[in-house]
């Protein structure tokens, strides 16, 4: 082609994905809690089991689809293209959550993390039980990194109606971030001298 530019097609690219991923953060109320960095390429990743079995993970892809009107860009139409970005960025979050979820399905499961209420109704003592079963961890300086809760939007807001915890319940866990603390900071350790 003798007139192509291919700095614009290079700007206006990047423009769209930046765009399309700003508002998919934006509308994502997990997606915009969540630090993203850009790699060169995929890979899969593998983590290890407390059993010491490997949990393959492999690498996902996410995509959108995006269609453009040239009628639209030859008579300087930009509703058109707000439509696609908007498109697009609801393709993107939904395919983003969709394979978190599934990713953090495939961990859990393989790293013994899954924890099946049975029914029951969300309760300080439920959550106290699962919190109890699981492995937490430690950040650079030391202090305890709480594990992140994915539920349903139906669980999530029975969660936020409990009552306050009672004085009791507050030092329960108060005692149980310690040894958690405690028991991450061992792990720690274990794992520089091994």
């Amino acid at each position: 082609m003798p007139f192509a530019l291919h700095e614009y097609d290079a700007a206006f690219s990047r423009f769209f994905g930046e765009t399309v991923r700003a508002l998919a953060r934006a509308r994502s109320p997990l997606l915009s809690q969540m630090q993203f960095v850009e790699a060169s390429g995929t890979l899969g990743s593998r983590v290890r089991s407390r059993d010491g079995m490997d949990v393959e993970l492999e690498p996902a892809g996410v995509g959108m689809e995006v269609t453009g009107d040239l009628t639209a860009v030859r008579a300087g139409d930009f509703d058109v293209l707000y439509g696609e970005i908007d498109k697009a960025a609801d393709q993107l979050a939904e395919g983003l959550v969709g394979s978190l979820v599934e990713t953090m399905n495939k961990v859990t499961e393989g790293t013994g993390n899954v924890i099946d209420a049975g029914g029951q109704e969300v309760s300080f003592e439920l959550i106290y039980g699962m919190l109890e079963r699981i492995d937490f961890s430690v950040n650079e300086n030391g202090e305890l990194v709480m594990p992140s809760l994915v539920m349903h939007p139906d669980q999530l807001e029975k969660l936020q109606e409990l009552e306050p915890p009672t004085p009791e319940q507050e030092l329960r866990m108060v005692e149980l971030k310690q040894r958690k603390r405690e028991e991450a900071l061992a792990r720690r350790r274990r794992r520089r001298l091994s």
